[in-house]
């Protein structure tokens, strides 16, 4: 029979000690990373690496959305500007104290002073189907280039079946992308200066940015008018003489929903699957619907 010296046995003893102790400090290493990592998460250690790759998205969505224009403020995420904005109340520019729009100052022809014109915007799919109206007068004092272009936008049917597939409550209706893409036009004009405040009723182009104008306007429909739009560069081009209670009745359920670069591709059809019930404009002509009867 072999027998185990009594040495052997004692190594034997120490190894499985030692075996013991190797997996308890391994899992304490484990354990200590572990504690680490979550530390080193909460604290955020690397700043400038987050500030980053947040830049980096950034500059991946301004290059998704480049082909929208603007969302320039609502009014409701500077309530305290609007506040201490001073409007002159008692000048022609003013709202009137029902929310009406400035009311035109010739004498009911289809050219108004200076140049200007009046055209009439009939609007479809309003609140519950219906119909409705607007008459527009450009303003040629307030924005020569803008209205120029307006003109010749309006000489072609330009805005002929267009939406308003961005509609703000208390804020503005948007429209003038192309019902079919391959109307869409890139001609840019340069910003006039900014000599008429934002007020109810006044249609102004949108922009993505100094000099950018194209074909996309919007009507200002709060109540006490969008001022601190002013000093963004935005340039009124003309007011809405009479049917401002149709653009009230706009549809404005989808609010902001519809993707502005997803209409400059597919045109209404994608607004008709996905949005069947935005306002449109279903004709455009020059002068007022008495003078088109």
């Amino acid at each position: 029979m072999t027998q185990v010296k009594r040495g052997n046995a004692r190594t034997a003893v120490m190894t499985r000690k030692q075996q013991r102790f190797s997996l308890f400090k391994i899992a304490s290493v484990v354990l200590g990373i572990t504690l680490l990592v979550v530390l080193l998460m909460q604290n955020d250690p690397f700043p400038g690496v987050r500030k980053a790759a947040m830049r980096h998205r950034r500059r991946q969505t301004e290059v998704i959305t480049s082909s929208s224009e603007r969302d320039f403020r609502n009014p409701t995420e500077t309530v305290e500007e609007i506040k201490t904005e001073k409007i002159d109340h008692n000048s022609e520019d003013a709202t009137a104290g029902d929310g009406a729009a400035v009311q035109p100052d010739t004498g009911g022809d289809s050219t108004g002073n200076n140049g200007g014109r009046i055209y009439t915007l009939e609007l479809a799919n309003l609140n519950d189907g219906k119909t409705g109206k607007v008459v527009i007068q450009t303003r040629p004092e307030w924005s020569p280039l803008g209205v120029e272009h307006f003109h010749e936008l309006m000489d072609i049917e330009f805005y002929k079946d267009a939406k308003f597939f961005r509609v703000v409550n208390d804020f503005v209706v948007q429209f003038g992308i192309p019902a079919l893409p391959q109307n869409k036009k890139d001609t840019v004009i340069r910003d006039d200066p900014v000599v008429q405040t934002n007020a109810r009723g006044t249609l102004t182009y949108a922009t993505s940015g100094k000099d950018t104008r194209t074909t996309q306007l919007f009507i200002n429909t709060r109540k006490g008018g969008n001022a601190f739009l002013d000093k963004q560069g935005f340039s009124p081009i003309g007011e809405v003489i009479e049917g401002m209670e149709y653009v009230d009745q706009i549809y404005a359920k989808y609010g902001e929903k519809p993707n502005q670069g997803k209409i400059q591709q597919q045109g209404n059809a994608y607004l008709d699957k996905e949005f069947p019930l935005l306002s449109y404009i279903s004709t455009t002509y020059q002068g007022t619907p008495g003078d088109h009867s």
